[in-house]
């Protein structure tokens, strides 16, 4: 079968580590012995630019682990989304002609949120190829979609052929707003490259692990300020966040602030060979989130034998179904729930062997595969 992914954000050079887990879904395909393609008209903020003192917007053409890649970055000036839309569109259209002129028709699209949506529309029109959607979009949940976005979000969900969603609570919400059908299928985590370490964790410190985008959604402040409250001087515990964003200032001048500076680490970005490393050697992760349609660094972290700590933020209710894997709870519980998780004992081998089972390669592969015959 020949899949094609058509994306809304990837990996470049712009930021070599966003959106991981698409690859990851375009691997598992690809060695199930499907044909596998991944096009994105990949908008780039002024700030990213700014960051990484990167002006050139150069096509990325490569083949990746037997998946043919092209992504084609762009300028996002702010606050004009109609104009970003069409110009993704328009980069889109491009990387699809020149995709099939080298690697022939697929036999369905697969598109990655609504906003990459307006391709496989028009594919369907002027190719009679079908397509379906696998919503991630925070933005539903946290109410950010204008009308506009909301109208062409359904236009998009109406005409698939199957839509999808990444955990039970999103599939319920966007039934709720956009009165469209959807299925759960998780997101995918390559466990032959998350594992365990054989080495044994330090039994002198406690060490909790956040990795995400420093922004306000994500609540590394509310993390901070718990973990404080309980291991404030207690040189035993330890706390790392791992990752950049608007929130790296504010965050550190909080940490000076609650005087933990000596327990709390800001990492900065990590590669990925960087976040299994922190995993390896961290003996919980927490996910502290308003919002996630998913998480899907709960089950990296898992894969790696971790047990995790999440807030009720939509899609961590789909992943943390015992607690025998690690607990959910309320943002007000957190403080007292970080505590929990330090003093109980937890089985390994049984989350790693959860995870294998219910998120890895073959197992969401499969769920994919029967989507793509029927």
């Amino acid at each position: 079968m020949h899949i094609l992914l058509v994306t809304s954000a990837y990996k470049s050079k712009f930021n070599p580590v966003n959106a991981l887990f698409f690859r990851d879904q375009a691997k598992a395909l690809r060695k199930g012995g499907n044909q596998v393609g991944l096009i994105c008209a990949l908008p780039i903020s002024l700030k990213t630019v700014m960051r990484e003192k990167e002006i050139k917007f150069s096509k990325e053409h490569y083949n990746d682990e037997g998946i043919d890649t092209l992504v084609k970055p762009f300028l996002a000036i702010p606050k004009t989304p109609n104009r970003t839309k069409r110009k993704r569109f328009r980069i889109a259209k491009q990387l699809f002609i020149e995709y099939i002129d080298k690697f022939g028709l697929p036999d369905i699209i697969h598109v990655h949120t609504f906003l990459a949506g307006e391709l496989g529309l028009w594919v369907k029109q002027q190719y009679a190829v079908p397509y379906i959607v696998t919503e991630h979009s925070t933005n539903f949940a946290r109410g950010n979609l204008s009308k506009s976005q909301l109208k062409f979000s359904k236009h998009v969900f109406e005409n698939s052929k199957t839509n999808i969603a990444v955990s039970k609570e999103f599939c319920s919400l966007l039934e709720q707003q956009t009165h469209c059908k959807f299925q759960y299928v998780p997101n995918v985590v390559d466990t032959s490259f998350f594992k365990p370490s054989r080495k044994m964790k330090s039994a002198e410190q406690f060490i909790f692990l956040n990795v995400a985008h420093l922004d306000a959604k994500k609540n590394q402040a509310g993390l901070v300020k718990c973990f404080a409250e309980k291991f404030a001087g207690n040189n035993m515990y330890k706390l790392i966040v791992a990752g950049d964003g608007p929130e790296k200032e504010n965050l550190q001048a909080l940490i000076d602030k609650l005087k933990v500076c000596d327990q709390v680490v800001l990492f900065g970005r990590a590669s990925r060979e960087e976040v299994l490393s922190l995993m390896q050697k961290s003996n919980c992760f927490v996910l502290p989130s308003h919002h996630e349609t998913f998480g899907v660094v709960l089950i990296e972290a898992m894969a790696c034998g971790l047990p995790v700590l999440s807030t009720k933020s939509g899609g961590p209710e789909s992943i943390i179904t015992s607690n025998e894997y690690g607990f959910l709870c309320e943002e007000n519980e957190l403080s007292n729930m970080l505590e929990q998780m330090a003093i109980k004992d937890f089985d390994y081998v049984e989350i790693r062997r959860y995870v294998q089972n219910s998120f890895s390669e073959n197992a969401v592969r499969q769920k994919l595969e029967l989507i793509y015959r029927e």
